[in-house]
């Protein structure tokens, strides 16, 4: 019996026993009894198609955010010791669903599949290994680019190199990173993604976030607070093409440096290049050029492409606010031809832009004209090449055909002539005396006339008072007899010739100062329209017509008569001096002029004189291109100074001596109506007149006896 309990009892340790070992078998273990083995160095996969250590670091794990884990948490499976050779997979997205769902749907997800397959695990699992680590599990507040480095080397050398990583690595907490640009990183997706942040649809808006935001500019000192507002308002901002330039173009992605690092890609010096991954042909052209050459030398004032077009508000050419439109290049480009330091140091020749501002071109573009040849019409944009180089468009043998793109058979004789041309200069001789003698001209004749016309003023206002104390008798009032001065037909010619020679001074003194406010509205009207050289031209045209028609009323019987009667004589001058003698206060009566004094015959023979003159130089500046292969530039440009300093003698000559006689002179005031009505009061006749009023008086009474006679001599005899 008690062999038998004996037994018994045996067997129910024994089962015990049996039933304690599975039981521990089955438990999961823990993770001291799982790191006894994977602490060992020396653990490694004994399956050749997955090789590679199974060491984890006891420090490292303790270290993670999931230390606090049991390992078979995520080794599933592994329980009890030994635990089976083929665990089941890692799956992350067992706790972090939502992370492993935008995971698959990001680039990361992807690119992660080729390690999946070769690790048999899935993408999202792999990807999450590829960033957080596996058992050095790296938090997500740590955004670090070593991160990013396992993958991205390249990439990551390159930023911290950047302004952002040196920022980032001297501790500055706003630093851009990784994440800044491309995003949160479950989500990231690739730059060609149209949705992604730093496609090229996106990058502006995405650079905005910090550059756009005054209150960081301003504390981090940003040099360029308002770049994102220029670039939006930039040819390339407001581009429709998908390809247009955005700011990793310029200033690359991760590899962003400042402006004064020569390894830059917007250091002056490589900028050509910069630009010329989009503008390949403009970069060549430059790299040629005078510009080009000097930069490669080191001359930091030769510009650069963002000193002409701007830096990041560029604009086109077709943008009248562009600093390369056709109304400003000129403007820009003096900035440095016109710069004084910069002549002076680089020996260019002055006077270029002034040469070019008094030229008709220059005019021309002042006012608007959006067709006028400027500096880059001539000089090309880019390509820019000295005279003395044969390739140059303005070496000598290449200057007619430069020039015959506008001046179609302009031929080899405008090619021997200066282009900039400064009036004054002494090595124009015949433009230089030309302009001086028109200078004196101007002045003495304008000067005379002030001086006549202001004596006569006076003497005719004290006059005036006189009359009106009663010291002298007034003029004859009430019904007056009229005499006809002008015919309608002499009058139609006086208007047309009045209206053409104020429509030609406005419109030609609007191309020489198209700021000027009286003229201001004029010349905004020429952007897309020449309409003040279409109206001065169409003035032209009428006041040559009424010279033709005015010279075949002179061979009228009228016509002779009148001519005859403006023909100069000695007595002109004597009438001259005595009427100055008059107006001085030195003779007592004025002369007794006749039909026309030396007042209207000064007036009339330097009307033929100017219309002449202006005619002549009009049509040769009119039709240019005819004259430009007959004539030498000079005279061309003789024919522009003549032209201009002409049209001021002309206009202050009417002003100062037609308009005061037939309008602010007291005997007329407010105006001489008989332009208008062709009849002179008897009175205005007699005091204006007297020799003409005695004459016609008296042909009157030769006629009244004659009639008289001729009555008495047909009466009969015995009346």
């Amino acid at each position: 019996m008690a062999r038998r309990a004996g037994t018994i009892v045996a067997a129910l340790l024994a089962a015990s026993a049996v039933i304690g070992f599975g039981s521990a078998y089955a438990a999961p273990a823990a993770n001291e009894d799982c790191l006894t083995c994977h602490s060992q160095p020396e653990l490694t996969r004994s399956d050749p198609a997955r090789s590679g250590s199974l060491r984890v670091d006891p420090a490292t794990l303790a270290g993670s955010p999931h230390a606090d884990l049991a390992c078979a948490a995520c080794h599933t499976g592994a329980v009890g010791t030994p635990h089976p050779s083929a665990l089941r997979a890692v799956r992350c997205a067992s706790c972090h669903a939502n992370a492993a769902k935008t995971v698959a749907a990001s680039i990361h997800g992807g690119a992660a599949r080729a390690s999946a397959s070769a690790a048999h695990t899935s993408p999202v699992e792999a990807a999450c290994r590829g960033c957080h680590g596996t058992h050095d599990v790296r938090p997500a507040t740590r955004s670090a680019p070593e991160t990013c480095a396992a993958c991205h080397g390249q990439e990551v050398r390159e930023y911290q190199g950047s302004v952002h990583g040196v920022a980032l690595a001297g501790g500055d907490p706003e630093a851009s990173t990784c994440r800044g640009c491309h995003g949160p990183a479950h989500g990231l997706l690739s730059h060609r993604d149209a949705a992604a942040t730093v496609s090229r649809g996106h990058l502006a808006e995405t650079c905005a976030h910090c550059h756009a935001d005054r209150e960081l500019t301003t504390r981090r000192k940003i040099t360029i607070p308002t770049a994102y507002a220029l670039y939006k308002e930039s040819v390339h901002g407001r581009s429709k093409d998908p390809q247009a330039a955005t700011c990793n173009d310029c200033h690359e992605s991760h590899r962003l440096r400042r402006a004064v690092d020569p390894t830059s890609s917007i250091f002056r010096a490589n900028l050509a290049t910069t630009c010329g991954r989009c503008h390949a042909q403009a970069a060549e052209d430059y790299r040629e050029s005078v510009h080009g050459t000097a930069t490669a030398r080191g001359v930091t004032a030769s510009p650069v492409c963002t000193d002409c077009h701007g830096e990041h508000r560029i604009r086109g050419p077709r943008d009248p606010d562009s600093p390369v439109a056709t109304a400003r290049v000129t403007e820009t480009c003096s900035h440095c031809h016109e710069a004084a330091g910069i002549r002076e140091t680089y020996g260019l020749p002055a006077g270029r832009l002034s040469s070019f501002q008094e030229s008709y071109h220059g005019l021309a573009a002042r006012g608007g004209s959006p067709a006028v040849a400027n500096c880059a019409s001539c000089h090309e944009h880019h390509r820019i090449l000295p005279s003395s180089d044969p390739r140059s468009v303005i070496a000598p043998a290449n200057l007619p055909r430069t020039c015959g793109k506008c001046h179609p058979g302009a031929g080899e004789r405008f090619a021997q002539g200066l282009v900039h041309v400064a009036m004054a200069s002494s090595d124009r001789p015949v433009l230089k005396w030309v302009r001086i003698v028109y200078l004196w001209l101007i002045a003495l004749t304008i000067g005379g006339m002030t001086l006549h016309q202001s004596l006569d003023f006076v003497r005719k206002l004290r006059g005036r008072l006189r009359e009106h104390l009663g010291v002298v008798a007034r003029h004859a009032e009430g019904v007056q007899r009229f005499y006809v001065r002008m015919t309608l037909g002499e009058r139609l010619q006086h208007v047309a010739l009045a209206m053409s020679f104020f429509t030609l001074v406005y419109t030609g003194f609007a191309l020489k100062f198209p700021e000027a406010w009286p003229f201001a509205w004029l010349a905004r009207l020429e952007h897309g329209h020449s309409w003040r050289s279409l109206i001065h031209r169409w003035a032209a045209v009428v006041m040559i017509a009424t010279a033709l028609v005015h010279v075949g009323y002179l061979f009228t019987r009228r016509g002779r008569e009148v001519l005859a009667a403006l023909v100069p004589r000695a007595r002109d001058a004597v009438d001259a001096l005595g009427n100055l003698l008059y107006l001085a206060g030195q003779r007592r009566s004025p002369p007794r002029f006749d039909r026309f004094g030396y007042i209207e015959k000064a007036e009339y023979w330097a009307l033929v004189w100017g219309t002449g003159i202006m005619t002549v130089t009009g049509l040769v500046l009119w039709f240019e291109n005819q004259s430009l292969r007959w004539l030498d530039k000079w005279m061309l440009d003789l024919a522009t100074l003549i032209h201009y300093y002409e049209a001021w003698l002309a206009f202050l000559a009417i002003m100062v001596w037609h308009i005061y006689q037939n309008v602010l002179n007291p005997d007329v005031y407010p105006m001489n109506w008989t332009w208008i009505t062709g009849r002179i009061p008897e009175e205005q006749l007699r005091h204006e007149h007297a020799a003409e009023w005695e004459r016609l008086r008296a042909e009157e009474d030769a006629a009244a006896k004659a009639a008289a006679e001729q009555q008495e001599g047909e009466r009969p005899a015995g009346d």
